[in-house]
């Protein structure tokens, strides 16, 4: 991929500098990353893809303030040589890390016992192993790409005129991670396309019902006294399986990303690595690999846990499959589930 650095003017002593079109390219990507931390805050450190989210954040913020200063700077350095220079290392950097970091967030979530992270203590003893990784990662990023990156400005032509171009990285990780992903969710879906909407009414009554039961606190033993009598009470329509009900809800939320990144693969937009918004990215690899966790662990945790996820209702959609009132949870007082902390005694229902 090439990144164009400067394109003929009227003149060709005056040519076009295109700094500025970069750093109005980067700072939406930071705003829009904000907007993600901004739906991810309350577990985003609790989890290693979130702090590396962080990081990438920091990075996205350093790389502006590079921009910006070769834009500042430039009747004192060749813009062409420092651009090309923050570019390059900063596409082949974000193009490097997905595939690492989703490795290490995999075992990190293969590493918990039973998902909840309610627990402060739990978070503070990770925090450093956390943070450690974190910086591991950006050190071996940072110097492959300082020894194997070219930042050398190189000239070229396009429609017979001369431009001066730099050579960039487009993420092949995250691009076959949302093809790969966008073809597994749609052929799930499209196997019980049948009962679906059902499915989806159904998680939406569910989510209504346990919205009601927090926000009625002066109402809990009115409540109490319908899930005791109601809970066990089959519903006529068939629950679909865990990991149906799972990749439903994961799919309600992140589909419109999932197809936003099919539409652009299939008319061939390619977004470079710098100016992709990574953190989304990150944050619905995080639900994946929340979800799969979920799943393996759902007889041990159970519908109470706080998740490192805030973007998918995994609890409603663990009612969903079992058959059961998610009220349940919504009062934690009346203890109507338990969780047993062994690993031969799955999560049980009283």
């Amino acid at each position: 991929m090439m990144a164009v650095i400067w394109s003929p003017g009227m003149n060709e002593n005056f040519p076009h500098d295109e700094t500025l079109q970069y750093l109005f390219i980067l700072c939406s990507k930071v705003a829009l990353n904000t907007f993600v931390l901004s739906f991810w805050r309350h577990s985003i450190l609790k989890s290693l893809l979130g702090l590396c989210s962080v990081s990438m954040y920091v990075a996205d913020v350093l790389l502006v303030s590079a921009v910006t200063s070769a834009w500042l700077f430039k009747e004192h350095l060749p813009t062409s040589t420092s651009m090309c220079f923050i570019l390059a290392h900063g596409s082949a950097i974000y193009a490097l890390l997905p595939l690492p970091i989703l490795i290490a967030g995999a075992f990190d979530y293969a590493s918990y016992s039973h998902l909840d992270t309610s627990s402060s203590s739990s978070s503070r003893r990770r925090t450093p192993s956390y943070c450690i990784v974190v910086v591991l990662l950006w050190a071996i990023a940072c110097c492959y790409t300082y020894n194997y990156t070219d930042t050398q400005p190189m000239e070229t032509y396009k429609d017979n005129v001369r431009v001066l171009v730099c050579h960039v990285h487009g993420s092949t990780v995250v691009f076959q991670f949302s093809m790969h992903l966008s073809i597994a969710v749609g052929v799930i879906l499209l196997v019980y396309s049948r009962k679906t909407i059902s499915w989806i009414r159904r998680a939406n009554e569910l989510a209504e019902l346990r919205n009601t039961a927090l926000s009625s606190e002066k109402d809990q033993n009115v409540l109490y006294n319908q899930v005791g009598e109601c809970g066990s009470s089959e519903i006529q329509d068939s629950s679909p399986p865990l990991f149906v009900s799972l990749t439903l809800g994961f799919a309600l939320n992140w589909m419109p990303y999932l197809l936003m990144c099919l539409a652009c693969a299939l008319v061939g937009f390619v977004v470079p690595a710098y100016a992709s918004v990574n953190l989304l990215w990150m944050a619905c690899a995080n639900s994946v690999l929340v979800g799969i966790a979920f799943w393996f662990r759902s007889d041990r945790t159970g519908p109470l846990g706080k998740f490192p996820d805030d973007t998918c209702l995994w609890n409603i959609y663990w009612h969903l499959s079992k058959g059961t009132s998610p009220t349940v949870d919504a009062m934690l007082t009346t203890r109507l589930y338990i969780r047993v902390h062994k690993p031969t005694v799955p999560f049980q229902e009283i």
